[in-house]
């Protein structure tokens, strides 16, 4: 019998020091007859001298008890505790888990790979032989994170018993209650019956099949006295999970400013497995447009349509879109698989592009802080000038001491050609104030942050970067950049992978399928890289610029994307922006004790500063990991409370 517990945590017991199994793959297998630590396990790994001072991994523990968890422990190591799944654990004092962990040596975690994931070692032995070993050992070290992910059919059990230990808020107790107009669109007898059959299952039970066409007239304008009229849509065939109404539903009967809530979802197999999950982010409205995002079985709140949509024909996304209107984070995602399908959704891919205003050339203020490597920034250079169409530009380089002859050769020349201003900024390296510095001496309102080793790969980059900017409620934008081998360096960030934050797509080969068809979507997301950055100059005087004080290397540019969406602006990532980056090429890489000791400083510094935020991306599914690469399941979800992107 399962029932709630307490926090409960067992120490993990280890054979040598802790600094024996730092930065190293292990194994810890579980037996857990009493079930003392659920189904559900988090693996605390606890790091001496770093903020967050615990970072967590999640495996699966089995009906018998019985459980193994892979992964690289965290170089600072220092011991392990594993805290038990509260909501499947039983209550049982008198049997204590047996827990053991051991380390394996690169042969075995490599041989285990082979195995259980050939595909992935051969995307890395790709990577090597393109000569990118720090991306080989990068994916290396995610795969055996991943080796942890339970399969998607042990991941639905475990869910499932979770959720019957939750103390949902019961109907007859919400403040209101929604009435629910159902279209289902033209399909086979089979298909509708399929349907209709899963409404008729629903534990909600407040709902009228209705046309689309009908639909509308439904709606009451005034729901202060009356009850929130909602309306959902559905393809023949497609089937509801039980409580998909009720957890849908729910959002609206306790805020008037919910203006749509969709839910996650995943197919059904002709053999009747559930496969192929697709855990969607939180609201974003370049995704609905394109199609790239399914919103079937979407809740619209019929009082926030305009009159005179098209609801049978309309693409939900603009559906939706339009009802929002207005409402920022009106628009809720519950992260829950809510909504079932026999054939893969078919995504009518419509990307939005941005038409060119001929009318008006931008103008930018493009900031490059830099300290020798003549070669790089002559590159740089060249790309603004040479390889750059349709902008105003105002080049401004920092230049932190440069004493290299070359490097000052090159822009003396630039500068008396009048191409470029060049600012002084002696001291040790300080991107944030080579920044603020840069900033505050530009002429333009748009300012483009520029590292000295990007390089355009077309035209109309910073054009396309500039368009993004003629949306108000855009803050700042940011580009799909490249390695010199053709795999991916930045496709975005998601905030907390890691522990602050990562690239994402970070090595991957753009034709290689594992981004969900992402890198050719322009997309809103929680931060950009500072290494090709667009915003504007009132933004950033507003919200204060980058911390100099705190972070003058790491983090600089999370820290000013987070302020950027705090104060109420998004954050677009586009592909219509392509780059070369050799990434930290005249920096160097942050591997000397000093370089070490700023690194966790500024680490801590955003984490103590955001980490409620760091925590919650709500453009990466919670039901995804954190810590292996994009699209791994995570064994014990973080919070599924429905979420917006506000």
């Amino acid at each position: 019998m399962m029932a709630n517990a307490s926090q409960v945590e067992f120490k993990v017991p280890l054979k040598a020091a802790p600094g024996a199994y730092a930065d190293r793959p292990v194994v810890l297998t579980v037996k857990d007859p009493g079930h003392r630590l659920g189904l559900r396990p988090r693996l605390a790994l606890h790091r001496k001298g770093r903020v967050p001072a615990t970072v967590f991994r999640s495996f699966l523990v089995n009906s018998k008890g019985r459980g193994r968890f892979y992964g690289w422990l965290p170089v600072q190591f220092e011991g392990a505790t594993l805290v038990a799944d509260e909501a499947t654990a039983e209550i049982s004092a008198d049997v204590t888990p047996k827990i053991n962990v051991r380390r394996l040596s690169l042969l075995e975690i490599g041989i285990i790979l082979v195995l259980r994931r050939p595909l992935f070692i051969l995307r890395i032995l790709r990577l090597l032989m393109a000569r990118n070993v720090k991306g080989a050992t990068f994916r290396f070290a995610r795969q055996v994170d991943a080796l942890s992910a339970p399969s998607y059919d042990e991941w639905i059990d475990a869910q499932q018993a979770a959720e019957c230990a939750e103390m949902p808020v019961p109907p007859e107790d919400w403040p209101t209650k929604p009435f629910v107009f159902v279209s289902i669109e033209d399909g086979t007898e089979k298909a509708l019956a399929e349907t209709r059959a899963s409404l008729s299952a629903q534990t909600w039970c407040d709902y009228a099949e209705m046309p689309a066409s009908e639909a509308a007239r439904f709606k009451n304008e005034d729901e202060q006295e009356t009850r929130p009229q909602l309306w959902m849509r559905l393809p023949a065939g497609v089937r509801l999970a039980p409580r998909a109404l009720e957890r849908l539903a729910q959002p609206f009967a306790f805020s008037s400013s919910v203006a749509a809530v969709y839910s996650d979802e995943d197919r059904v197999s002709k053999l009747g497995r559930r496969i192929d999950p697709f855990f969607k982010p939180a609201w974003n409205p370049p995704l609905a447009y394109s199609g790239w995002l399914p919103l079937d079985g979407a809740l619209v709140r019929l009082a926030d349509l305009p009159e005179g949509l098209d609801l049978e024909n309309m693409p939900l996304g603009e559906v939706i879109a339009k009802a929002a209107k207005g409402r920022r984070g009106a628009v809720l995602h519950v992260p829950r698989v809510l909504l079932h399908r026999d054939a893969p959704y078919q995504r009518t891919m419509r990307p939005v592009r941005h038409k060119a205003d001929a009318a008006e050339v931008p103008k930018v203020s493009v900031i490059i802080p830099t300290r020798d490597r003549a070669d790089l920034l002559e590159a740089c250079l060249k790309g603004l000038f040479e390889s750059t169409d349709g902008v105003d530009l105002d080049v401004i380089v920092i230049d932190n001491d440069s004493s290299d002859p070359a490097a000052l050769a090159l822009m003396d020349r630039y500068e008396k050609a009048g191409r470029i201003r060049r600012l002084p900024l002696p001291g040790g390296f300080n991107f944030s104030s080579a920044c603020n510095l840069g900033v505050e001496a530009s002429r333009h309102e748009l300012i483009l942050l520029l590292n000295n080793d990007v390089e355009p790969l077309q035209p109309g980059w910073l054009s396309n970067l500039a368009r993004e900017l003629d949306d108000p409620d855009v803050g700042a934008t940011g580009s799909l950049l490249f390695f010199p081998d053709g795999y991916v360096q930045h496709g975005g960030v998601t905030l907390g992978a890691g522990t602050v934050a990562r690239h994402s797509f970070h090595f991957l080969h753009p034709r290689s399928g594992e981004d969900n068809g992402l890198l050719r979507e322009r997309r809103e997301i929680s931060a950009v890289t500072a290494a090709c950055l667009l915003t504007r100059k009132s933004l950033w005087m507003q919200i204060g610029g980058m911390d100099e004080s705190n972070l003058t290397v790491a983090f600089n540019d999370v820290d000013y994307c987070v302020k950027v969406r705090k104060a109420g602006c998004t954050i677009v990532w586009t592909p219509d922006s392509a780059m070369l980056h050799r990434e930290s090429v005249s920096r160097g890489a942050d591997n000397t004790p000093e370089k070490l000791r700023r690194f966790a400083r500024e680490e801590q510094t955003v984490y103590q500063r955001w980490g409620d935020i760091l925590r919650n991306d709500p453009y990466h599914n919670p039901n995804l990991s954190l810590i292996a690469e994009d699209f791994v399941l995570e064994a014990r979800p973080r919070d599924l409370s429905p979420r917006s992107s506000g």
